[in-house]
């Protein structure tokens, strides 16, 4: 494994940490969440833009694994 496939790695790895602490937090799996946020079912506290940001983030992290 190279150096670059290792710190992607590790970075996904604390990203589904955050992920993780969203979900406990408000009781919902990250992709129903991130659904009803873009289609502005829920409210937009901060958490709720750092949640769908951080959603985002993995997703783009999972493309470059591909």
């Amino acid at each position: 494994m190279t150096a670059e496939m290792e710190k992607a790695q590790a970075q996904l790895a604390h990203l589904q940490k955050q992920l993780n602490t969203f979900e406990r937090q408000y009781g919902w799996p990250t992709p129903e969440f991130y659904k009803r946020f873009e289609q502005g079912e829920i409210g937009d506290e901060t958490d709720f833009f750092e949640w769908s940001a951080t959603w985002e983030m993995v997703q783009e992290l999972k493309q470059g694994d591909k």
